[in-house]
């Protein structure tokens, strides 16, 4: 066994595993609610429409068999996550370099449930969202154009349109989009306005990138999103299963776990995709002057 990794490597690797997915920040996994219930290979999301208050208790419970409510099944795809750590080696291995396989292993977790929402996302623009009690889609709105470099504008108009649903109000509201695109937003004059400092919508946003989005077949395009928290369901069964064992008769032993990863659209009206050109020169709009007469 390579240097008696079971007695000190495999338990601090455990350990670091565990206390770095707890500290590290995901990218899309917080934006969205939870909440799974794993069955087998399914993960299964409640989903309730909008909830009244009755004033008269005799009428809520007339209603109470009509309130629109399911659940979403999504295929809890399995994720592997497994480290070789070859016998030559051994004289390198260390606490320390434990403790990086740990936070490389819990970075992963991290990547596999942002893809999954992502994938959730590009689904709901692809195919629309199914409507509570129905196998009837309901399409997400989407803005923008691929020949066109997303604007500050179309932000506004995203936000606009959440905010007519009533999906965004008093409700955690995200934009994924690409390192390039959040920089040319910031390159927009009113970004940086003062005068108007207090009343600036974006501001509200939480502004998440991310290289993974949805392209366009030849690569030109791609997709952004703005969407509310209660729009899109995500979770990871943290019954991690460990994976521990000597790879046959190499000089390998194999260490990591694997996990099940499952994330859904669950309302079309919180989900709002601008559509952008990937790749542009960043410019700014100059800023308009007036003569002072």
């Amino acid at each position: 066994m390579t240097a008696n990794i079971k007695e000190w490597f495999v338990p601090r690797f455990e350990t670091e595993v565990h206390h770095a997915y707890q500290q590290m920040t995901a990218r899309l996994g917080d934006t969205v609610s939870g909440g799974a219930t794993f069955t087998g290979d399914k993960a299964y999301f409640p989903r309730l429409g909008a909830v009244e208050a009755y004033d008269s208790p005799d009428f809520a419970r007339l209603v109470l068999a009509n309130a629109a409510q399911d659940f979403i099944e999504v295929q809890a795809n399995p994720k592997f996550i497994a480290f070789g750590l070859w016998d030559p080696h051994k004289h390198k291995y260390s606490i320390a370099t434990a403790v990086e396989y740990g936070k490389a292993a819990a970075g992963a977790i991290r990547r596999a449930e942002d893809d999954c929402i992502i994938g959730a996302l590009a689904g709901a623009a692809a195919n629309g969202v199914k409507q509570i009690g129905s196998s009837a889609m309901e399409p997400i709105t989407s803005i923008g154009s691929y020949t066109d470099v997303a604007t500050l504008d179309d932000v506004a108009e995203a936000i606009a349109i959440l905010g007519g649903n009533e999906a965004f109000e008093g409700e955690d509201v995200t934009i994924a989009t690409p390192f390039r695109q959040k920089v040319q937003f910031a390159l927009d004059p009113f970004m940086a306005s003062n005068d108007v400092k207090a009343n600036m919508p974006w501001n509200d946003l939480n502004w998440r990138r991310s290289e993974r989005l949805t392209q366009t077949v030849d690569g030109e395009g791609v997709d952004l999103f703005v969407y509310a928290r209660s729009a899109l369901v995500s979770a990871y069964n943290d019954q991690l299963t460990k994976i521990d064992e000597r790879d046959g008769g190499s000089l390998t032993d194999i260490n990591g776990y694997w996990l099940q990863v499952g994330a859904a659209a669950r309302s079309a009206k919180g989900i709002v995709r601008i559509k952008s050109k990937k790749n542009f020169s960043l410019f700014r709009e100059p800023t308009p002057t007036r003569a002072i007469t």
